[in-house]
């Protein structure tokens, strides 16, 4: 009996051993199986920075838009993936600086090569069918995430395409003149509007926001070819000149219809002066003459020679006056001698 039991040990051994070794590699097989599973979840951990978003997609379709900055966790692929985009950047375009072909693509001769190096993106037609020389630039941001990653072909190609349209569509409407001499705020106000329409149209159809946000437009001084530019410099001074002289015009008449009205006014009030001081003394003079009426109807000859002695205290302060005794007769008249006496010695 002893012996059976010795042979039974040894297979418990075993048994145990299996057991533990079971046991261990279950453990390693779970402990591998939460590592590759953690593994892959940290796949769909992904970071944003201020200004940054995060387009979320699910199985290639569109799931969702993360605008909070901060860590953002998503299903790890294959099932969700992300696409960062930084739509907080403001992002410049230049247009007009460097030589461009007119349409894509390689030419095919010596010729079209010679015509594709002379053609130069800052030539725009005017109204008028004259050639401008314009540089400007465009600012703007990303403003719909999706849509600037999503939504459309080679969004930087378009966005310059459609702002080269658009300053081309405004000044193909303006005449030369208008656009050498215009205010270039108005153009690019213009220019910003026509560009706002186009780029939303785009994605309108589909239900979509449009990819950008149109910062401004700053718009150099138009200028006009080289082979030109002195003649119309002149041409544009002349012009100058002219609203120069028309402004200083304006102005010498303006002054001189203000100092016409002016002097309109003083000469009215002058005459409107002179219309009372005459009405008050004629009604003084008519009342004076009303007491002098009454005095003489109550004492006629004391009155007549009141008014006869006060008419020669008027009159004879202005006069020489000589005085004789009356029913003198054979009298000399005095002649005034007294300025022609020449004095002591004069002629000495």
């Amino acid at each position: 009996m002893a012996k059976g039991k010795s042979e039974r040990d040894p297979s418990a051994a075993e048994k145990a051993g299996r057991g533990l070794t079971r046991m261990i590699f279950n453990t390693l097989l779970l402990l591998a199986s939460l590592g590759v599973l953690l593994g892959w979840g940290w796949q769909g951990v992904y970071q944003l920075d201020p200004g940054e978003s995060a387009v979320v997609l699910r199985l290639g379709a569109y799931e969702r838009t993360q605008i909070i900055e901060g860590i953002g966790w998503h299903l790890p692929p294959p099932l969700e993936s992300h696409e960062v985009v930084n739509t907080s950047e403001l992002r410049t375009e230049s247009f007009g600086a460097q030589p461009s072909q007119s349409t894509p693509g390689a030419p095919v001769n010596e010729e079209e090569l010679e015509i594709a190096d002379n053609i130069k993106r800052d030539a725009v037609q005017t109204g008028d069918g004259n050639i401008v020389n314009v540089a400007y630039e465009l600012q703007y941001k990303v403003g719909s995430a999706f849509a600037y990653r999503f939504a459309m072909d080679e969004p930087s190609a378009i966005l310059h395409d459609a702002t080269e349209a658009a300053m081309r569509t405004v000044i193909g409407k303006k005449t030369i003149d208008s656009v050498l001499s215009q205010d270039r705020n108005e153009i690019e106000r213009e220019v910003r509007a026509l560009l706002e329409t186009m780029l939303g149209s785009y994605l309108a159809e589909v239900g979509y926001e449009p990819a950008f946000e149109v910062g401004r437009i700053n718009l150099e001084k138009p200028q006009a070819p080289d082979a030109v530019r002195a003649a119309f410099a002149d041409v544009v001074s002349a012009g100058q000149d002219g609203k120069r002289s028309s402004l200083e015009a304006t102005g010498d008449a303006q002054e001189i219809l203000e100092r016409a009205r002016s002097e309109v006014v003083e000469i009215r009030e002058q005459a409107e002066a002179f219309k009372r001081a005459r009405i008050i003394e004629a009604r003084g003079e008519a009342t004076r003459f009303v007491a002098l009426l009454t005095e003489y109807e109550s004492a006629p000859e004391v009155t007549r020679r009141r008014l006869y002695l006060e008419t020669m205290e008027e009159i004879l302060p202005g006069i020489e006056k000589m005085i004789v005794e009356p029913n003198t007769v054979n009298m000399l008249p005095l002649l005034p001698l007294r300025n022609q006496v020449p004095a002591v010695g004069a002629n000495q």
